[in-house]
């Protein structure tokens, strides 16, 4: 046993799985192109080893398996916490690191003096990175193949665009809607396909509209009572296999940062003098989105496992940001700016770190947490009108974390 790599400070087994499959929707510049190429269908890609690092290169069993235009694939969801499945963000990505990370409020960046990483208050619509295109929204669906299950490591797809984390994210919270919770085992479909989406096209200083291709998850079924039915019944056999197996160990997914970085610089990053059609997949309004444009952000999970403020994009303890919430009301039920955005994320990241610790569904924390006075699925619902009883929740639910304030 050692503490920090085979089990966390609690003495508990942690399940740390690596990325041996890459599914992709765009392809890196190349010799006869200077910029990244978006793909209507998915490229399948493994690992090889070259002289200066680790790249991916086309995996040819898996391409004659699903076909060279396949543009749908069933997966294997991994865990019941969506932060491990489908772990989101605004990032700015180098050939070299993450530079910077945050929630759409604050974020963490690395800096010359602090190159671990810093809090850092601009992130979002304000943040000049973001505006110029260094920074974007970052997603990481992680899954199994259903056609390959394969033990020990698992897929990847990675997405900056706006609307592919919008659609995922809110899937995986349909889906635990109807599940209690429950996301592992949970076998759905992942799709992409054309959307429309709108733009600023700052050389004609006007809005305009282009195609893309967006990924989203879906689940079929013949009816609403068998799609019910078979995805209950899928997640608690997965849940009980795995307990059985693993004794209810901590899941996580890792990757080397080194790795991913030079991957998602250049597949990602377009160089300068791209076209407007190409930059729209990536923001929606370039420059200058309006909020209904962007998803509502979830906590980002760290990049670094140096990263000074433990990966919550603010460097404060959930303890400290309930407390600056509850100070962004003006008594009368309402926050200042993104306050019942800001309190919600804080609630569900903090009611995750519960779940996972005490090996729970998230459902039956948030329960527990506001004495069944609103349910998982009702969180997305939230107006100003619920912000007293979801504050409650929050600091009780932060209360039960080891070292906090009592």
């Amino acid at each position: 046993m050692i503490i920090g790599v085979t089990h966390d400070n609690d003495g508990r087994v942690v399940q740390r799985l690596s990325v041996s499959t890459k599914v992709s929707i765009g392809l890196p510049p190349n010799g006869d192109r200077n910029h990244p190429t978006k793909l209507d269908h998915f490229a399948f890609l493994r690992k090889k080893k070259t002289a200066n690092r680790v790249e991916w290169e086309v995996d040819p069993d898996l391409t004659t398996h699903y076909g060279e235009q396949c543009r749908e694939l069933h997966i294997i969801l991994i865990d019941d916490d969506i932060e491990n499945v489908f772990p989101s963000s605004y990032a700015w990505w180098t050939a070299t690191e993450c530079k910077c990370w945050g929630d759409g409020v604050s974020a963490t960046r690395r800096t010359p003096e602090q190159p671990a990483g810093q809090p850092w208050p601009q992130c979002g619509s304000g943040c000049p990175e973001l505006a110029a295109g260094q920074c974007k929204p970052s997603g990481d669906l992680r899954f199994v193949l259903a056609d390959f299950p394969r033990l020990g490591s698992v897929c990847r797809i990675h997405t900056s665009s706006y609307r592919s984390v919008r659609q995922i994210h809110s899937a995986l919270q349909e889906i635990q809607t109807f599940t209690g919770g429950r996301l592992a085992g949970i076998t759905s479909k992942l799709v992409i396909r054309p959307e429309e989406v709108a733009y600023f096209d700052r050389k004609e200083k006007r809005k305009k509209t282009a195609s893309i291709w967006a990924l989203s998850l879906e689940v079929e079924g013949d009816d609403m009572r068998k799609l019910i039915a078979n995805l209950t019944e899928n997640a608690r056999l997965f849940a009980e296999i795995r307990k059985l197996l693993s004794g209810g160990n901590a899941l996580e997914v890792v990757e080397d940062e080194r790795e991913q970085a030079p991957e998602l610089a250049a597949e990602f990053y377009p160089a300068i003098g791209t076209s407007s059609a190409e930059s729209a997949e990536a923001s929606p309004v370039r420059g200058n989105p309006p909020p209904s444009s962007a998803p509502t952000p979830e906590p980002p999970s760290p990049h670094s496992d140096s990263a000074s403020n433990g990966g919550n994009g603010s460097g404060k303890s959930p303890a400290n940001k309930v407390a600056s919430a509850h100070a962004g009301n003006n008594g009368n039920g309402s926050h200042r700016g993104s306050g019942l955005n800001q309190l919600r994320n804080e609630f569900l990241a903090t009611a995750r770190r519960v779940a996972t610790r005490k090996n729970q569904a998230i459902g039956e924390v948030v329960e527990w947490a506001s004495r069944g006075a609103f349910k998982y699925g009702d969180i997305g619902r939230m107006t100003d009108t619920d912000i007293q009883k979801l504050l409650a929740a929050t600091e009780r639910v932060t209360a039960s974390l080891p070292g906090a304030d009592r």
